[in-house]
């Protein structure tokens, strides 16, 4: 708060995170690849439980399956083409949207133009070596300064 010339202003603050991700746990995966593909999607919080928009995991789906064919990555158009092999339909904007979404996470990157899985790694890769340690060990460690700071705040 504020004083000003005897008034008490009350600031308004925005807690604007730095980095953000949401862990969920599911049950062993099952022989389902595309369950598998979903609850995997969940469970970094790329979308949410219940959510019925997947169109993430099918774009995730494309690029994963590019891997092989296509090691330099797809461009957006490609994707489309795929997406639409398989009768799925998301709106162009939408698919650059969730392919933002799929970066922010570190899963996929994009260079010369073009999408691909992060470094072309597996998957459990991209966790251990990027994910794991530049963000949730990050975010932890950021939480553990709170917990300390509010437990010194607390006992003085």
């Amino acid at each position: 708060m504020e004083e000003n010339g005897g008034k008490i202003r009350k600031r308004l603050y925005k807690d604007i995170p730095l980095a953000g991700i949401s862990l969920s746990e599911f049950e062993r995966p099952g022989n389902d690849y595309f369950t598998n593909l979903r609850r995997f999607c969940i469970s970094i919080g790329v979308i949410s439980p219940g959510e019925s928009r997947v169109g993430i995991v099918h774009i995730l789906d494309v690029l994963l399956k590019a891997r092989k064919g296509h090691p330099h990555g797809l461009d957006s158009y490609s994707i489309v083409k795929e997406l639409y092999k398989t009768d799925v339909k998301i709106v162009y904007a939408n698919i650059l949207r969730d392919v933002r979404k799929l970066i922010e996470v570190g899963l996929v990157e994009k260079r010369d133009s073009k999408y691909r899985i992060k470094e072309n790694l597996n998957l459990n890769e991209i966790l251990n070596s990027f994910i794991k340690p530049y963000i949730v060990d990050r975010i932890l460690k950021r939480v553990s300064e709170y917990a300390i700071k509010l437990d010194d705040q607390i006992n003085k």
